[in-house]
């Protein structure tokens, strides 16, 4: 059925409220950071009276150590995160297919859980495990005598910083799952049986049919991963409130304190325009990888 003229601008009526709804809430916030960012804004400003500085506020924020050492945690962050995600993702994918038929629904359940988790929940749960004084993975490290003292996980720079990955991990890898069992679902059964025939082990099956044949749903999840991990906040700011020091800030939780607690209105927008323009990046090369390399029937 061809949809006549008058049916279109109707659903064209319908549709428009919720599209401008959703252009003005995704684009107005990128929009306003990218305006403060070429302003002197601070709590002793306000809009009108802000002096112009064009990209001066760029040129301090990327001359400055903090920036640097949040990037370099950033991105560490993400490739780290990403690695992890898919890996184990891709473990809990397949081991769905693996168990008996009567086990795959409630595999899969469990495998939900940490996704449906709000992330907000997510970092107040991992913050009492990890505690040192009284959460269960430092009071089990003791009793049972891998360790003396209890672990100082939130407080010690580089187990701060494996804290954070693993809260992430736990919560990522149940996403990175879901995507990947769309993936596998799509391979004919033929194709396995025709390689377990011809000999093929598990890892050649693996390697040599699986992971081809799922690499463009690995794409997706390896570009939704990658941008969810570089603008990654609740966790953080719940977990470790970037800390100790400055040492698990990212660029979105030293924005949010540069913005709340400095009230540096212009720089605190740098940031974010910087986040922006790295997310952005990542989706632009991604899309002109996946365009390159895999072909989709209309």
């Amino acid at each position: 059925m061809i949809a006549n003229k008058a049916e279109t601008r109707i659903a064209a009526m319908l549709v428009a409220p919720s599209l401008i709804g959703l252009l003005v809430l995704n684009y107005y916030p990128i929009v306003q950071s990218l305006l403060y960012s070429f302003f002197d804004l601070d709590s002793t400003t306000d809009w009108i009276g802000a002096p112009f500085i064009g990209l001066r506020n760029y040129a301090v924020v990327m001359a400055s150590d903090q920036f640097r050492n949040t990037l370099a945690f950033t991105t560490g962050f993400t490739v780290v995160v990403v690695i992890l995600d898919l890996s184990l993702g891709m473990i809990l994918a397949q081991a769905t297919f693996f168990v008996p038929r009567s086990m795959r629904a409630v595999l899969r359940a469990v495998i939900i859980v940490p996704w449906a988790i709000p992330k907000v929940i997510q970092a107040s749960m991992w913050r009492w495990m990890l505690n040192s004084d009284v959460g269960p993975i430092a009071d089990a490290l003791v009793r049972f005598g891998f360790v003396a003292e209890p672990p100082l996980f939130l407080v010690d720079r580089w187990l701060a910083m494996g804290s954070v990955v693993l809260a992430y991990t736990w919560k990522g890898a149940s996403i990175a799952a879901f995507f990947l069992m769309g993936g596998l679902a799509l391979i004919p059964k033929e194709v396995f049986e025709s390689a377990r025939v011809d000999g093929a082990g598990a890892l050649r099956r693996f390697f040599s049919v699986t992971l081809p044949m799922v690499m463009p749903t690995v794409f997706v999840a390896l570009l939704y991963r990658s941008q969810d991990a570089l603008r990654v906040f609740d966790v953080v700011y719940g977990l470790t409130g970037g800390g100790p020091g400055t040492a698990t800030d990212t660029l979105s939780s030293f924005a949010y304190t540069s913005y709340f607690r400095y009230a540096q209105f212009g720089r605190a927008s740098t940031y974010a325009v910087v986040t922006f323009a790295l997310v952005a990046a990542v989706g632009i090369f991604y899309i002109g990888r996946v365009r390159r390399n895999f072909q989709f029937r209309e």
